[in-house]
């Protein structure tokens, strides 16, 4: 039934879009640009599981600390226009040992309100933390834990999946709708994934919708069905996950410079495949969220704060699997300068200190760190 759904569908869209698109002459711009997050860790100290304490074979722990540097992230990206309608965007990563392509998609831009992008790309059926909130605007070292845990049990890799999305502006309400393969970047149906029952995917939205000058409400809901898959000559298996979030954000509201943000964030899934475990009840769990507070002190000096906590039950993987209920949390306070040549900003440093502890062993980290940012994206 859904394969005869789907096709009709396929072919509406399709129709949608070249009816909207009018013909022009061929004008191709290109643009070119990046960013560099540099990182000096002050000190790292992280508290580990050992199998034993000294001489007896007990659950113990130990701290290993660490100082130095690190490129965190150093990425170019090439954005091609090609006439008024359409456009095709990359981004790769060189931090690492190897380049790393994360983005590859075409856009086509039919109206303010509605656009198809097609290829490898953020998909819209997240978090904002993960969805909308791009790297190179981060306001702290690191995005909150249970944001990008959620984004990856879903089946997203990088928050990154390949397949089709529309999305658009309209007043004060952007929406991004998509449908994907569900395995995450460089995974592609007839290679990568050589079997699966039709209609398999990761499918999702998201709204975010300012209502007022100040406060913007956002939601997203997804879903990752896929049966009898064989990927990377590994299976046939099921999944079967499910989350959503909502979130709340005032700027400038009540008070001037003040800011907030707060996600809340739910995922369950119901399969024992790609790293999750099942409890007696057959059902995993996990819930979180992070709440943000800063002030603008001035246009380039701002200070600012976040708690996250991250709830798994039950755990994944090793001593968690015996347990009930694995949580995490986080205190994390910085303060951020930016340099700027006009209205374009050229720099953001931050210097962040961020101290937490998780369960059930209640095992301690922090760090401080200075990350310095370099942006020249067109």
């Amino acid at each position: 039934m859904l394969k005869k759904v789907t096709a009709p569908l396929a072919f509406l869209l399709l129709l949608t879009l070249c009816a909207n698109i009018q013909p022009v002459q061929s004008q191709i711009k290109m643009d070119v640009g990046g960013y560099m997050q540099n990182w000096f860790i002050a000190n790292q100290s992280t508290d580990i599981l050992t199998p034993s304490q000294g001489n007896v074979p007990v659950l113990g722990s130990e701290t290993i600390e660490t100082q130095g540097f690190r490129i965190r992230r150093a990425r170019i990206t090439a954005r091609g226009r090609i006439g008024e309608n359409f456009s095709a965007t990359t981004w790769i990563e060189f931090a690492g040992s190897t380049p790393s392509l994360l983005d590859f998609h075409v856009d086509a831009h039919i109206r303010p309100w509605f656009n198809i992008r097609v290829g490898q790309f953020m998909m819209p059926g997240q978090s904002f933390d993960t969805a909308r909130l791009v790297s190179s605007r981060l306001i702290f070292y690191e995005r909150a834990p249970i944001t990008t845990t959620l984004s990856n049990v879903m089946g997203y890799s990088a928050f990154r999946d390949v397949g089709i999305m529309a999305y658009g502006q309209h007043g004060g309400l952007w929406y991004g709708v998509h449908a994907g393969n569900g395995a995450g970047r460089f995974n592609y149906a007839g290679s990568q994934i050589t079997e699966r029952k039709g209609g398999g995917g990761l499918y999702g939205a998201r709204i975010d919708w300012q209502l007022f000058d100040g406060f913007t409400l956002g939601a997203h809901v997804a879903t990752n069905q896929q049966r009898d898959v064989v990927q990377a000559g590994t299976g046939p298996f099921d999944i079967d996950r499910t989350s959503w979030s909502l979130r709340a954000v005032t700027d400038n509201l009540g008070i001037e410079g003040l800011f907030s943000q707060i996600e809340y964030m739910s995922l369950t899934g119901k399969d024992d495949s790609r790293g999750i475990n099942l409890g007696i009840d057959r059902e995993y769990k996990l819930h979180g969220f992070y709440a943000e507070l800063g002030y603008r002190i001035t246009r380039d000096w701002h200070v600012l704060g976040r708690f996250d906590e991250i709830v798994q039950k039950p755990g994944q993987g090793g001593l968690a699997t015996t347990f009930d209920r694995f949580g995490h949390n986080n205190y994390t306070f910085g303060v951020t300068r930016y340099i700027y040549d006009g209205n374009t900003e050229l720099v953001r440093a931050h210097l962040n200190y961020s101290f937490g502890q998780s369960g059930p062993m209640d095992l301690d980290n922090s760090i401080i760190v200075l990350v310095f940012q370099l942006r020249f994206i067109p």
